[in-house]
């Protein structure tokens, strides 16, 4: 019983963890659904007058929406109605709703209807379960409906965007959750309503879990009738959808017993052997060591199989090994997979997205890097040459200061590809009475230290120190905004942003800090950041005792700033709020309108960095599925190649695989061997040659540890199968 319960503890907490993934993932999409609908609802190219006013607008219209499908992972089709009108656009053209309906996307009639209706009279974002639709070629898939009228919450919108999501690819991000676990996995919308289910065998009465009023999120175990069941439920504070898993613990039991007629049949067996153990140990001392060493026996104990002709100390003690060898290794890969965690904590919150909780979770988990307080060294990728620094050069880079200890306080290294520039997160302990001179004291340490081992004179920007980890992104634009002076200081200097933000424009009248920050954070990203910035600005503006003309033109010279970010991203000149913007009469309508403005850019700008940064990671994962064969693919050879340093494209590889490079690309590798076994009768040596592998022993090793016996014997299985 002790088995069965770590087993399914086990299984349960792996499937809890990826069904949060799985709710991650859909939440990101959902969420980009709706910003890719506010985004349509304000593109000038979708209104009536554009769609409608001749055959190339209404073509143009088409290659839109076309666009904007291509933007999302899951959407199978996008279409756009206006309300009162009797032709609709989507993607792959304009047509009537009676073609739509009935050619292209055929649903059941009770459902067209209500689909018409809805598509007509909807004023509320509405999602509704999937059904099934026959489309073009007689095919039938369930469709997920996502309409958002244009605009939403109004009482009199002019139009409908309306997502068509197939079942398949929700269902498709929750197939891996229960691998080869019986159940099934919910996806609920916020009425209870089933939107996609994924089941791996038969539960006939998991839906009568489903209708129990009195089940709460987060009930580990519901009984009805004679069966029990382990049920799990993550609810999104985004979508209102709810994540459930259903499994029926019988099979815990029948994981670790193989029949039930057995377990049945065992438990009379030990009360026979019981009785008989009793006479039989007051005459042989043996007894229990023999017992326990059947014991293990039984349970499989790894590794023994090799000695059967051990005594029973011997197989114990070898069991005890086995034991503490995996205990040992269990360890290492903890040990192992901690600084990644370390790493992506820190790049978070270091890029403003990482909450209090989170970060707070990880200084705990990890007590080097707590301290009293906190700031961010920002270091440039410069040598004497004035040469940005390759691959090879970013790598030791980053190993050098990847961690480090100073003087009272403790360094994190983390490299930011964007900026071309190096963060190094300063944990000061609380031992140190005076901040500054720390900082002083730990920059002329890292000059000294780049110097030294690597030949290199560093122009370094130190931000303030903040006193919660989740606030060091701010130090990290001030860090970044001092590196603007590079002008001014060449490189071996140390740049403090209190320093710098002490200048005082008299043009201007606020803060040269304030203005820094303001124009770093847009660059950035970072909203919080950029409007505190910008509300300061403002509020030293309406105290300054000025004429109204040297008070308009401080005004205008923000507005500037704010155009000359818009000119050099090219976007947002058509946006209403620009010209808002630069038409403004008092100070709160350009506090208002630029606040909007300022948030547009950032969303922008942060779009931009995600959409780089899924492209690279999406083309070295290409790169790595296309050549995992080679036996010279590398983390060195991918880094040459993409221009990144080896430790960035090993963090890029984990978030997108959940595995490392080394086991992602033993895991094709595996998976290509199986292919070409099954599918043809050449040797199995010369197919592990084929697929990269010059040690035969190692791979035979590796095969055995994922699959559980030999390439040979999966063979023969497979075909006996």
């Amino acid at each position: 019983m002790n088995a069965v319960k770590v087993v399914q503890h086990e299984i349960e907490q792996a499937n809890s963890y990826k069904l949060k993934q799985v709710q991650s993932y859909l939440d990101g999409q959902i969420n980009g659904l709706k910003h890719m609908a506010a985004k349509m609802a304000f593109d000038q190219r979708l209104t009536p007058y554009a769609a409608k006013l001749n055959d190339y607008s209404a073509a143009e219209t088409v290659k839109e929406l076309s666009r904007y499908k291509d933007n999302s992972l899951i959407l199978d089709g996008v279409l756009l109605y206006f309300r009162d009108d009797n032709q609709i656009f989507s993607d792959e053209g304009v047509v009537s709703l009676d073609v739509l309906t009935q050619q292209m996307y055929r649903f059941p009639q009770a459902e067209r209807e209500a689909f018409l209706a809805d598509l007509s009279a909807s004023l509320q974002i509405t999602l509704k379960p999937a059904v099934p639709v026959q489309l073009q070629g007689d095919r039938e898939e369930r469709l997920l409906t996502y309409m958002f009228p244009i605009m939403p919450n109004n009482s009199q919108p002019y139009g409908t965007v309306l997502f068509l999501i197939n079942e398949s690819m929700l269902t498709s991000a929750m197939s891996n959750v229960l691998g080869n676990v019986q159940g099934a996995v919910y996806l609920l919308n916020e009425a209870g309503d089933v939107l996609a289910v994924e089941r791996t065998g038969e539960s006939p009465e998991v839906e009568r879990i489903m209708k129990r009023s009195e089940l709460k999120t987060g009930e580990v175990i519901s009984r009805i009738g004679s069966t029990s069941y382990s049920v799990m439920s993550e609810k999104s504070e985004l979508t209102g959808w709810t994540y459930m898993i259903v499994m029926p613990t019988d099979q815990f039991w029948n994981r670790v017993i193989q029949f039930k007629q057995i377990a049945g049949l065992v438990l009379f067996m030990v009360l026979v052997i019981g009785i008989v153990a009793a006479w039989f140990v007051s005459i042989k001392k043996s007894g229990p060591i023999r017992s326990l060493a059947a014991h293990l026996q039984h349970k499989g104990a790894p590794g023994r199989e090799n000695r059967p002709n051990a005594n029973e100390f011997e197989f114990i003690r070898g069991a005890v090994d086995d034991l503490h060898h995996y205990t040992l290794q269990l360890q290492t890969n903890m040990e192992q997979q901690l600084p990644l965690v370390i790493d992506q904590m820190l790049y978070r919150a270091l890029t403003g997205r990482g909450s209090e909780a989170e970060t707070g979770a990880g200084a705990a988990f990890y007590p080097h890097i707590q301290g009293q307080s906190y700031y961010v060294m920002v270091i440039s990728y410069r040598q004497d040459s004035h040469q940005p620094l390759g691959s090879s050069g970013r790598e030791a880079f980053y190993r050098l200061l990847n961690r480090i200890e100073v003087a009272d306080g403790n360094g994190f290294g983390i490299e930011l590809l964007d900026e071309q520039a190096f963060a190094l997160v300063m944990a000061v302990r609380e031992s140190v009475a005076d901040t500054r001179a720390h900082q002083v004291q730990a920059a002329n340490a890292i000059q000294a230290l780049l110097r030294e081992k690597a030949g290199i004179h560093s122009l370094i920007g130190v931000g303030t120190a903040c006193s919660e980890l989740s606030a060091i992104n701010q130090s990290l634009i001030e860090g970044l905004a001092t590196l603007e002076y590079r002008l001014l200081f060449p490189e071996g200097h140390v740049l403090f942003f209190e320093d710098t933000a002490k200048l005082q424009d008299q043009n201007r009248q606020y803060s040269m800090g304030d203005q820094m920050k303001f124009t770093q954070s847009l660059r950035m990203a970072d909203q919080a950041v950029c409007l505190d910035s910008l509300h300061a600005m403002l509020n030293n503006m309406a105290q300054m005792e000025q004429s109204m003309l040297m008070l308009r033109y401080i005004c205008f010279d923000l507005v500037n700033a704010v155009l000359k970010e818009i000119r050099s991203l090219k976007v947002g000149m058509e946006w209403p709020e620009t010209k808002r913007m630069m038409e403004f009469q008092t100070l709160e309508d350009l506090r208002e309108s630029m606040g909007i403005v300022v948030a547009r850019i950032c969303e922008h700008v942060g779009a931009g960095k995600q959409s780089k940064r899924a492209d690279l990671c999406g083309r070295i994962i290409a790169e790595i599925d296309r050549d995992y064969r080679s036996d010279q693919l590398s983390l060195d050879r991918l880094a040459r190649q993409f221009d990144v340093s080896p430790s960035y494209i090993s963090r890029l590889i984990r978030e997108q695989t959940g595995t490392s490079f080394l086991d992602y690309v033993q895991q094709l590798r595996i998976q290509a061997v199986k292919r070409e076994m099954l599918a043809t009768d050449r040797p199995i040596k010369e197919i592990i040659l084929e697929a990269g592998y010059q040690d035969m022993s190692s791979f035979i090793k590796k095969f055995k540890k994922s699959e559980g016996m030999t390439p040979g014997d999966y063979r023969k299985k497979a075909r006996l199968e």
